[in-house]
């Protein structure tokens, strides 16, 4: 077993998770947003998803999509689409080796370079670090976030 790819499975389902709990809300409370976050639910949401293809394109030496608008929100549909091709986009980079180095230039300019394992494991660690945040903001809205920590949800 690949731990890698199943955290990268965990990612995706934990995403999916978040997304269909956020279908409930109103408009008006995707918009909420609590101070230490990034933004409102619905901008974070659209961040994640972003940040996902962004992570996935470098990996597969591609050009990222062009970045989903936050404003307006663009959509759950457009959200589940734009995931489930970057989901396997990112289970295909860790399928290849993942000891070889990964080359990108910062918003700044900067040259940056790490192992792709190392940079599969930020990608993960981004989505988590926002779904913890989409968390917050739907608990201060008496709204019960789903269980995103791996353990099995009833159907």
């Amino acid at each position: 077993m690949d731990l890698l790819i199943e955290f990268l499975r965990h990612n995706a389902l934990m995403n999916r998770r978040l997304i269909w709990t956020c279908r409930g809300p109103s408009p008006e409370q995707l918009g909420t947003s609590v101070a230490g976050t990034y933004g409102s639910i619905g901008a974070t949401l659209v961040h994640i998803v972003n940040a996902q293809a962004s992570y996935a394109a470098r990996l597969l030496d591609g050009k990222p999509p062009e970045p989903l608008s936050q404003d307006p929100f663009p959509g759950f549909e457009t959200l589940e689409e734009r995931l489930a091709s970057s989901d396997l986009q990112l289970e295909v980079a860790a399928a290849r080796d993942q000891d070889r180095e990964i080359q990108w230039t910062d918003r700044e300019g900067n040259q940056l370079q790490m192992p792709v394992s190392l940079f599969l494991l930020q990608a993960i660690n981004h989505g988590t670090d926002h779904r913890s945040q989409v968390a917050t903001m739907l608990t201060q809205l008496g709204i019960q976030p789903p269980a995103m920590d791996g353990q099995p949800i009833q159907v």
